[in-house]
């Protein structure tokens, strides 16, 4: 029998394209967040920056589709502008996780970006290779805080707050514009951009932010917002969004 080409047909080939993981990075410094980007690249990532002068940065984070977001505690002269941008995320659903990426040493305030949704804190203080890998554990599901450290914040804000028991009628001190001026800042809304709104002198937002701290025995600004939040206030809009409508 005379030989033949008998061709064989195999199974098609199924490629299967391996979603690279996706990390935004919302921080001030933008050597900072260059070089993240850059060590998260090289580790295989794919990383990238949003500015924070964004005017609506949850909205732009939530259009790249991130796996994980590391944000900056503290935007400029905003002391309250990751925790605010945390927790709109949070009320808008986001389906990632927030790295709070955080100068800020008070354990109080730490735990309070734990308890608005914050899936890890990591200091600034600590040298780039730490951070780069202390971001990298929680890509890889590691927790770079510990169980001890997350009780121990747990267990300073429940202390505080329970120092604080009582405190829903707090904000009553201050006068109707100090409470918008503090609605403001929960908002998410810095100095400037409050005075250009209401067509006042910079110092005139910073003489009521003052009052506004003295009046609540607050240390900063994240902490007067922090007791705003426990008074019952939430972040609204922005004030330039209530001027154009």
């Amino acid at each position: 029998m005379a030989d033949r080409d008998v061709s064989f047909s195999s199974a098609p080939t199924v490629t299967r394209r391996i979603r690279t993981v996706r990390v935004v990075i919302v921080d001030d410094h933008r050597l900072l967040a260059q070089m993240l980007v850059d060590g998260l690249n090289e580790l295989g990532y794919l990383a990238m920056s949003v500015d924070v002068g964004e005017s609506d940065i949850p909205q732009r984070v939530l259009g790249l589709s991130p796996d994980l977001l590391i944000l900056d505690a503290v935007f400029h002269d905003n002391e309250a502008g990751g925790l605010t941008v945390l927790q709109h995320l949070k009320q808008l659903g986001a389906p990632f996780g927030v790295v709070m990426l955080t100068g800020v040493a008070d354990e109080i305030r730490q735990a309070e970006f734990l308890a608005a949704g914050a899936q890890a804190v990591i200091s600034k203080s600590d040298s780039f290779d730490v951070v780069l890998g202390q971001i990298k554990d929680v890509l890889s599901g590691t927790d770079p805080m510990g169980a001890n450290r997350r009780e121990a914040l747990a267990r300073a804000l429940a202390e505080r707050d329970a120092r604080g028991a009582g405190q829903s009628s707090v904000l009553d001190v201050l006068t109707d514009r100090e409470r918008a001026t503090l609605q403001a800042l929960v908002d998410g809304n810095t100095v400037d951009e409050i005075a250009v709104v209401r067509t006042v002198a910079t110092s005139t937002v910073r003489s009521q932010v003052r009052s506004v701290l003295s009046k609540l025995d607050a240390h900063s600004q994240i902490e007067a917002v922090a007791i705003a939040a426990r008074s019952g206030m939430r972040p609204g809009v922005r004030e330039q969004e209530v001027e154009d409508r």
